[in-house]
């Protein structure tokens, strides 16, 4: 492990958590956590006051700083300081979030207050070996949104509005299809307060209702439901008719419920928001990954497990979507899991997490759980989470049932109850206990410094603070250039009736913008309007187009020259039949009114696309990896993160392999010298000790005898002074041994610089950001364009 330095952050690939304070041997270290292991998913338990917060924040912090997207389900309203982000670390930034009775409590005003947490956060960041550079980088990083469903404090989420079929990569797995319909129907049922397992008539009703509109690829509204609940589409489940399986009474008393829920006034704010959707959870429109906090403290219970089972619902269908990685693509983290993975009963979102977390780990989503009451959880279900962060705990039955679950968990062979509970009575406040099964043995930390400031949960004027900040800074569009309308030679050729063209020519006249009362002045252009079909097998690209291209027309002999045409912003839909009045139109060439002159310009015009129009797409060489048809390269390099990622994680693996044997064989050397040491010295420090005894027992003999020494005390203190000259050439031993000691630790802390430094500078080569791209350019074949109409296109002046 790297000693801390001001750059430890900077490890790529590695989380910097914090620094080891146990076992001594790696005292001081800096704990870093490779991101690749979150894909066997972490735990996360401690006590209140633990610091179990500010862990799961430096957590996040750390994937938001290596690109990684973040789904962050926030029951208790911590989570939301992942949006106070302040790199400039002034007090002006901290007092509009400082707690007004804790300033009061100090005795001191808020501004007072906000300017000593400023100080506080800067030198803690300074002990933690991290500077207001690496607060900017997170800053920069990743856009931290928070979202409040069932209220428009923060952004809100549309959960009621459309029951929209999953999709196809879920549908036709018949097992992923089954606990999609069963979950949402049991989120649906929760809500509407009816118990009852999946067995229960309104659940396997309301399953067979959802299958049936699903297979047909129909969309429901809750009007849409209520409406099949009482006049369903079928009229058999299984076997039985429907009236034996769920009585028409009972089919009236269940739309009357959700009929009275559609009434509520407190329904409306589920519908507003956007579509709950868990791509666009983790990545903006460009592909960027961003961190979503879903504040669900200001929900009750049931509306709570109403949200957690349909985002964990929508969460698989999104995983189902995406390819296999062995890296880390995204984060989903649970802030509190009491409730929701219990060891007894079965909410609907216990079956959904068991899931993910047995399934997630190929799709490289790591699952963080975390929770401040461990005994009521499923241990069973958490054996399937590789990484373990144990904080201090409460109660002796709190450390029995951690010490079960943890003794369950896969690889965790070599542990035992007395062991672990001599770990825990070292856990000091902010420590916490490090169970890898990736590394080979555990180890105690203490917790770095967040780089966000963390003021408490948030309240709700609060979250909307942050929603007002996060629409004062939106970026807008730019604002349109005004435009000039040219000078018009009133000495040319003009006519206000249109040209008789010939036949199969086409006519038509761009609209103009504003209307205005004033003549309308109108160029003609040539326009050609062709369908081009791009196909182009080694990047796998596909694109049929519609283009509409423009030019001048010229003087003779090149009256229409397609190679100087540009591409029309204007669809042909947008195009007029008719002239905005009173209108003036400059004259055609006669070229323009000849029919042989079309069939020649027509022709050209399929030369000039095949030459001019090109599919552009962006290529990475190293990942033989091409953007998609309309990509852009913001999207691109975003989309590339996940598979640079997993280059990366090999090549630093190959980078340790290659070092680890002759770090090993430094490290036997080492111990075997160190216990040569320990030896020797010992062996020292007795030899004095005998000595002594021997001269002093000599002595003490002629003076407990006789009044002069005798020939036999002589001879004891000559042997005793004898092995003094022993124990000064031992000690000299000893001294050598530990500049043996000491090289040898110089020589393995150079070969771990020299490790740290290789890896360090994969950070460009694999940086998304960075990489160089390619283009490649793809041109439609001859046969695969297709001319559909030319003309003469009047353009507004």
């Amino acid at each position: 492990m790297p000693t801390l330095t001001n750059n430890i952050a900077d490890s790529i690939g590695q989380f910097y958590l914090g620094q080891d304070v146990y076992p001594e041997r790696t005292q001081g270290q800096a704990t870093l956590y490779d991101a690749a292991d979150l894909t066997t998913h972490a735990v996360i338990i401690g006590m209140t006051g633990s610091g179990k917060t500010g862990l799961g924040i430096s957590l996040l912090e750390e994937a938001a700083l290596d690109n990684i997207p973040v789904i962050a389900i926030d029951p208790k309203g911590d989570l939301g300081n992942l949006a106070l982000t302040f790199p400039n670390l002034a007090a002006s930034d901290f007092e509009p979030w400082i707690d007004s009775g804790m300033a009061n409590q100090a005795g001191m005003s808020v501004a007072e207050f906000a300017k000593q947490t400023a100080d506080n956060w800067q030198q803690g960041l300074g002990k933690s070996f991290q500077t207001a550079e690496r607060v900017q980088a997170l800053k920069a990083a990743n856009r931290v949104s928070v979202y409040t469903p069932g209220s428009e404090n923060g952004l809100p989420i549309a959960l009621l509005g459309n029951l929209v079929p999953p999709p196809d990569s879920v549908k036709q797995d018949n097992e992923g299809y089954a606990e999609y319909i069963d979950a949402t129907v049991s989120a649906l049922l929760v809500l509407l307060k009816v118990d009852g397992d999946n067995l229960a008539p309104e659940h396997v009703f309301l399953a067979q209702l959802l299958k049936n509109a699903w297979d047909n690829n129909q969309t429901l509204t809750l009007v849409d439901l209520i409406t099949q609940i009482q006049t369903p589409a079928f009229d058999k489940i299984g076997i039985l008719p429907l009236s034996q399986v769920f009585a028409d009474k009972d089919r009236g008393a269940l739309a009357m419920k959700l009929n009275r829920l559609l009434a509520s006034p407190s329904f409306a704010s589920w519908l507003k928001g956007m579509p709950l959707d868990a791509g666009a959870l983790f990545y903006d429109k460009n592909g960027k990954a961003q961190t979503s906090v879903l504040n669900i403290a200001h929900l009750s219970d049931d509306e709570r497990l109403f949200f957690v089972t349909l985002l964990l619902t929508n969460l698989l269908g999104w995983m189902r979507r995406q390819q296999g990685t062995s890296t880390l693509r995204a984060i989903l983290y649970m802030d509190e899991v009491f409730g929701y993975l219990p060891p007894i009963g079965n909410p609907p979102t216990k079956v959904l997490l068991l899931t993910l977390l047995k399934q997630a780990r190929a799709f490289g989503l790591g699952i963080v759980l975390s929770t401040q009451n461990p005994v009521d959880l499923d241990y069973k279900a958490l054996s399937n989470a590789g990484t373990w962060f144990i904080g201090r705990l409460q109660t002796a039955q709190d450390r029995e049932r951690v010490m079960d679950g943890l003794l369950s968990a896969s690889g965790s062979s070599g542990l035992d109850k007395a062991a672990l509970n001599a770990w825990f009575d070292k856990l000091g406040k902010r420590q916490f206990l490090l169970h890898n099964v990736h590394d080979a043995s555990p180890v105690i930390f203490s917790t770095r410094f967040t780089l966000n400031y963390l003021s408490g949960p948030l309240s709700k004027q609060a979250i909307a603070q942050l929603k007002a900040n996060s629409q004062a800074i939106a970026p807008t569009d730019p604002a349109q250039a005004q435009a000039t309308t040219p000078a018009i030679n009133p000495l040319a050729s003009t006519m206000s009736q249109p040209p008789a063209l010939p036949k199969d020519v086409g006519l038509y006249y761009a609209p103009k913008d504003g209307a205005g009362d004033g003549q309308t002045f109108y160029e003609p252009t040539a326009f050609a309007y062709a369908r081009v079909f791009f196909n182009d097998k080694k990047s796998g690209a596909q694109s049929q187009q519609q283009l509409l291209l423009t030019t001048a027309f010229g003087e003779p002999p090149l009256v229409v020259d397609w190679h100087q045409a540009i591409l029309s912003d204007l669809t042909f839909e947008q195009l007029q039949s008719a002239p905005h009045q009173p209108a003036v139109l400059k004259q055609l060439p006669t070229q323009a009114l000849d029919k042989a002159s079309w069939k020649v310009w027509e022709k050209a015009v399929k030369e000039a696309i095949r030459q001019q129009q090109v599919l552009n797409l962006w290529y990475v060489d190293s990942l033989k990896l091409y953007s998609e048809v309309a990509e852009s390269e913001e999207a691109f390099r975003n989309r590339l993160i996940v598979p640079l990622h997993e280059q990366r994680d090999i090549a630093i693996a190959q980078l340790r392999d290659s070092f680890a044997k002759k770090q090993d064989a430094l490290a036997k050397k080492l111990q075997a010298a160190n216990e040569k040491y320990q030896q020797q010295a010992a062996e020292s420090s007795k030899g004095w000790l005998d000595a002594g005894v021997s001269i002093g027992s000599a002595v003490l003999g002629a003076f407990m005898g006789r009044k002069a020494l005798s020939q036999t005390n002589i001879n004891n203190v000559k042997r005793a002074m004898n092995s003094v000259g022993d124990i000064n050439a031992n000690k000299q031993s000893v001294a050598e041994l530990d500049a043996i000691c000491q090289q040898l630790q110089q020589e393995l802390d150079s070969i771990g610089q020299q490790l740290q430094s290789q890896i360090d500078t994969l950070a460009t080569t694999y940086d998304a950001q960075s990489i160089a791209l390619d283009t490649v350019q793809i041109a439609p074949a001859a046969k695969d364009i297709t001319v559909l109409l030319v003309g003469v296109l009047y353009q507004p002046l």
